[in-house]
């Protein structure tokens, strides 16, 4: 017997607009808000062709159904060799109509840049400014802070901006803001599809408070009678408990910002008594130098304990010396540091050890020199 002849499953738009309709309904009804995050910026190892950094400044609010309704996927807890480990997993199921409306591609930046002092022209390492950028893009260093506009681009690894850098710009890594319009640069091939992609972040607001990772998603093109009316309304995505390793996350969102201060490496900064005035503000930058652009160690703080004088930081750049005044660049705050930091002490992880490890290694592990078939016992 032949197939309907009135039913063309591939060529029936009207059809396929239909069943992505019902499925986009179908999520809001049944699914759940979440907060969708890709990287902003970039940091790729080239040797193994992979991202070492990603930072996350943007979000977007998008509804998901929930696939394993019956609880977590994946070997759940268990005792490994390297510890506890937490290996939930979970499938969720996305509109691709709702994806492509409120999540646009991804503008991610990739490499270095360089550039001397009262100089408009920017060298690039490792970058892909002709893939990457447009005429027009903002541009932000991610250590001096300094925001330029870009007027001309010579080729992947050098640009001209509208204003001259008042100090000089050494192998500093570049982001674009989130206020920045999209318009997609002409040659396009490097860029990653308009799609969910492997190693964005999912945040589920309370009362679950959960950031996971995106390992895989389902995405393959419709070309066959695989699909209902050879199309697919949807994408499947797998996801697990996200592991911080120094991303960076901005988003502007305190709820969101905490994952990365709750696990990020820290620093107390022990100040010395009566050496200085001011009261830090959480969030903003510290640093020691004439100033944030050309300082010798920065750093953003975390908490400021002004009883005792210890100040917690993050996001840490080079290393903070003693005797040197730590000042706040938005309170205007300056103290003295009173002793360069235990790098061993980890404030923010109770249960870190790595001290006694370190006091205790040379009973552990015996490092003298001597040849154990020869002699010397």
């Amino acid at each position: 017997m032949a197939t309907n002849s009135y039913v063309r499953w591939w060529a029936d738009t009207n059809e396929q607009t239909l069943l992505q309709n019902l499925m986009t309904e179908a999520i809001k009804f049944h699914g759940f808000d979440i907060v969708y995050m890709p990287p902003s910026m970039r940091r790729e190892d080239t040797l193994y062709n992979e991202d070492i950094l990603s930072k996350f400044t943007t979000t977007y609010s998008i509804e998901a159904y929930l696939k394993n309704v019956t609880g977590w996927d994946g070997q759940g807890d268990f005792l490994s060799k390297f510890g506890l480990r937490v290996e939930d997993k979970m499938t969720l199921m996305i509109s691709r109509e709702r994806f492509d409306e409120l999540v646009p591609r991804a503008r991610v930046t990739t490499g270095q840049i360089s550039a001397e002092i009262n100089s408009v022209t920017v060298s690039g390492n490792n970058t892909k400014f002709r893939s990457e950028l447009v005429v027009g893009d903002t541009i932000i260093t991610s250590h001096s802070g300094q925001s330029r506009t870009i007027v001309s681009i010579a080729n992947n690894t050098q640009l001209t901006v509208n204003t001259a850098y008042t100090s000089a710009v050494n192998s500093e890594y570049f982001s674009i803001p989130t206020t920045t319009t999209l318009v997609l640069p002409t040659d396009r091939s490097s860029l990653p599809p308009s799609r969910p992609m492997k190693g964005d972040l999912i945040y589920f607001p309370e009362p679950f408070n959960t950031m996971m990772e995106v390992t895989f998603v389902e995405h393959e093109t419709a070309s066959g009678q695989f699909y209902p009316l050879g199309t697919r309304t949807f994408y499947e995505i797998s996801c697990e408990i996200f592991t911080y390793s120094h991303e960076v996350i901005e988003t502007g969102d305190s709820s969101i910002d905490t994952f990365a201060q709750t696990y990020e490496y820290q620093q107390n900064l022990l100040l010395a008594q009566d050496s200085g005035t001011g009261t830090y503000e959480v969030g903003e930058h510290v640093y020691q130098g004439s100033n944030l652009a050309d300082s010798t160690a920065s750093a953003d703080v975390v908490s400021w304990d002004s009883s005792n004088r210890i100040l917690r930081v993050g996001n840490i750049k080079g290393e903070f010396a003693p005797a040197i005044l730590v000042l706040g660049h938005t309170s205007g705050a300056s103290y003295y540091l009173n002793e360069a930091p235990n790098k061993m002490l980890l404030p923010n992880t109770k249960a870190a050890d790595n001290t006694y490890l370190d006091e205790q290694d040379d009973v552990i592990i015996d490092n003298r020199e001597i040849h154990r078939i020869v002699g010397g016992f």
